[in-house]
Order: C-alpha cells, then sequence, then structure tokens
C-alpha cells in the first residue's frame, strides 16, 4: 500500500485577506480579546456564519486593510463574513437561532406590517376635522358620517355607523380619543336620525331616493 504523499498532510498556507480598515481593527481587537490568533478566530466562526450572511467587502469608511490569516483553506469572502459573524456574537445580547426560528419571525414581522397598514387605513377612513361650532345641517352631518348625500342612508345605517365611529373617538377609551370630536358625532347622529324619521314620514324621502312605498 502507498504511503500517502507528504504534501497531503501540510496546513494550509497562510495569506492576505484584503478587508476594510475598520472591520480590520475590530477583529484584530477581538482577537486579542479573546487571547487568540486571528486564523483561530476564523475556524471557530466558520461554524458559526449563518448561510447567505452577506460579505462586509474589501473596503469601508475607513480605507482597504488586510488579514493575515493560515491554515484556511475557504475563500476570502467566507472568511470575511465568518468574521462579521464572530464580531456580532461577541454582542452580549447576540443570539443564535435556527433558520427556522428566523423565517418564523420574519413572517410574523410581515403580518404585523400588514396589519398596521389595514389599522392605519381604517383609522383614515374612520377619522374626521371637528367642524366649527355645532353640527346643525343634515348636510354636515351625512358628510360627517361618510355617506354621500342625506338622501343615501336609512336609521339603521346611521346607527351602525356611529358604533363603528364611537369607539375610535369616546374621549376616555378611544383610539383617537377626541371630546370634541364625539360631541359632534352625538350631535351628527341625533340629527340624522331626526332627520330619516321626519322626512320619511312626509313621503319626501322615496320621492328623493326612487324608492316606491311598500
Amino acid at each position: 500500500m502507498t504511503a500517502p504523499e507528504e504534501s497531503s498532510f501540510l496546513p494550509a498556507p497562510g495569506r492576505s485577506v484584503p478587508c476594510g480598515a475598520h472591520f480590520c481593527a475590530a477583529v484584530l481587537e477581538l482577537a486579542a480579546r479573546r487571547g487568540v490568533g486571528v486564523s483561530a478566530l476564523v475556524t471557530a466562526a466558520l461554524l458559526l456564519a449563518p448561510e447567505g450572511a452577506a460579505d462586509p467587502g474589501m473596503r469601508d469608511s475607513g480605507g482597504e486593510a488586510v488579514l493575515e490569516v493560515e491554515g484556511v483553506e475557504s475563500c476570502d469572502a467566507a472568511i470575511r463574513r465568518a468574521l462579521a459573524a464572530a464580531l456580532a456574537l461577541a454582542d452580549p445580547g447576540a443570539r443564535i437561532l435556527p433558520a427556522e426560528d428566523v423565517r418564523r419571525l420574519e413572517a410574523a414581522v410581515e403580518t404585523l406590517g400588514y396589519r398596521n397598514k389595514t389599522l392605519a387605513h381604517a383609522l383614515q377612513r374612520l377619522s374626521f376635522q371637528p367642524l366649527d361650532g355645532q353640527i346643525t345641517e343634515v348636510r354636515d352631518a351625512a358628510q360627517l358620517f361618510g355617506f354621500v348625500n342625506e338622501w343615501c342612508f336609512d336609521e339603521d345605517q346611521v346607527r351602525r355607523r356611529f358604533r363603528e365611529l364611537a369607539p375610535v373617538y369616546h374621549p376616555d377609551t378611544g383610539i383617537v380619543a377626541c371630546r370634541e370630536r364625539m360631541g359632534q358625532l352625538i350631535d351628527a347622529r341625533n340629527l340624522l336620525v331626526h332627520h330619516v324619521r321626519s322626512v320619511y314620514s312626509s313621503g319626501d324621502w322615496l320621492a328623493k331616493r326612487g324608492g316606491t312605498p311598500i
């Protein structure tokens, strides 16, 4: 049986890995704190570097520098990524999460972002600027409730819309608590209900809406 060639037992040769100057300084400081050489730091960090991590690059705001690495066969980009992971994990608050947990957290963040947008849209739809003074015109009351005009709703719709808006603006518990808005909502509801009842009984309501009595 032939003995393996002697060269197969030789360690990977040392080389200079280009990197950013600030990055280089941070790596050397971390290696000194740990009491190890840069090569040992790289070897350990290669086991921890997350897949798909970004390469910090060969230059940063401090300029260019090089790190002397021995006995590591990985490419320069992989070494930089591993050292970037080592620097990140040096933070006392850093944690290593399984990829599945990371994906689950990302999905949760995306869902929360969507819900926030939906809530913002709903609040925008429900919001209104208080009018000057008391609500005395049916047209203003209808506009405040989001109705197109004073003939496109009935009493049930008025009360249902009021129940939607009241929790938003209630001065004690509302999401957008506003005593002035709440007062105008109540005035507008009373005015619209009175409008529906009085005009409907006169027969003008169905005529305006293009309907016929039942």
